[in-house]
């Protein structure tokens, strides 16, 4: 067995940490072989992430009147001057404005629009009948909602810097919105839709600020676009570049694979045109925390050696072309300590498989 391993593997006795310390000198010195694609796709990261996503709805209505009466909520522009017996607004303004709701009043509100300064109720139409003149008042709707995002980034890396791209998928569901005023007579906001999806292609630069043991702390800012589902009105809405600022907190287990927890925020806003010629701006941030796995492509192959599991790297001599190259002698997903490697980090005497063991202390 000792013959066949100075056959097949030779380790270089001259120092193993000489072998990366030394950059390419050693290589060439020695004549090792090693891949120049995959010693440059090794300077990529792919990152895959899932977890939950938390949204904070909020917007503060201006420039219009809010109504509402037993059946409807609705909002129309303030440019009016004097309210008739019938008069019709706009729905659904979180996502997709709808005209469509016309209100015939026995005992109209009497009031010059442009002079109300508090909310005016109609008791002869019931305790729900609310008008307010939302310039006069600081009035809006609030409320969060849950998502599942799927994210996958790849990103170069130098030194402690790193640059990239990703692109995000989330399933995102809506929840009421309750008001920010005058809750006992203003029903919460009923969006008409319970679900939809955002999706996010954004790019991404990070620092890696700390490093402890097998643990690397990065901040990251990543920036983009994001678009909504067909159930919000493209058409009618604006929205403008969102900013993402997290730390990922990486655990490697080896210099190939890493387990991630990413925790971070969006900063994002949108604003909906109603065709009336009034907008409304909406703030929705979101808090997000992710888990997941990033690999880098090796740069050296697996020892052909099925016998081989040397941790760290070594180099291989083929026995019939006489080629020598760098090899490794682990899976990616084996779990390496940072400084020296480790085969295995349980003695076998403590493993599970030996737990029927009467005295798993002494050998």
């Amino acid at each position: 067995m000792l013959a066949a391993v100075k056959r097949y593997c030779l380790l270089y006795l001259l120092g193993l940490t000489s072998l990366q310390a030394t950059s390419q000198d050693i290589y060439q010195k020695y004549d090792i072989y090693r891949n120049p694609v995959k010693v440059f796709l090794n300077q990529f990261s792919i990152t895959a992430t899932t977890g939950l996503a938390i949204t904070n709805y909020s917007h503060q209505l201006s420039g219009v009147y809010f109504y509402q009466d037993a059946e409807n909520q609705f909002i129309f522009s303030n440019e009016i001057e004097n309210l008739g017996s019938t008069f019709s607004g706009y729905t659904n303004w979180l996502n997709d404005p709808q005209q469509g709701f016309e209100t015939s009043l026995e005992n109209p509100f009497d009031v010059p629009f442009n002079y109300l300064p508090n909310p005016v109720y109609n008791p002869a139409l019931g305790d729900q009948t609310f008008l307010v003149n939302t310039d006069t008042t600081n009035f809006g709707f609030k409320g969060s909602s849950r998502g599942i995002p799927i994210t996958l980034a790849i990103h170069y890396e130098y030194e402690k810097f790193r640059v990239g791209f990703g692109y995000s998928y989330e399933i995102h569901y809506l929840r009421d919105l309750e008001s920010t005023a005058f809750s006992n007579q203003v029903r919460n906001y009923q969006p008409n839709i319970s679900r939809t999806r955002y999706s996010r292609l954004f790019g991404m630069v990070g620092y890696k600020f700390y490093q402890f043991w097998s643990y690397d702390f990065v901040a990251e800012l990543q920036f983009g676009k994001i678009n909504a589902g067909k159930q919000f009105n493209n058409g009618l809405i604006n929205r403008g570049i969102y900013t993402n600022l997290g730390v990922s907190i990486e655990n490697n287990w080896s210099e190939y694979f890493r387990v991630i927890i990413r925790p971070s925020i969006d900063f994002k806003s949108y604003m909906v045109n109603i065709p009336d010629g009034s907008t409304v701006n909406h703030k929705y941030p979101t808090f997000f925390i992710q888990a997941g796995i990033s690999i880098n492509i090796p740069d050296i192959p697996r020892s052909p050696m099925k016998s081989d599991h040397v941790q760290l790297k070594h180099v291989y001599t083929d026995p019939v072309t006489g080629k020598r190259m760098e090899v490794r002698g682990q899976p990616i997903w084996k779990r390496q300590n940072p400084k020296v490697g480790e085969n295995h980090r349980t003695l076998w005497r403590y493993k599970r498989q030996n737990k029927r063991k009467l005295n798993p202390t002494k050998n």
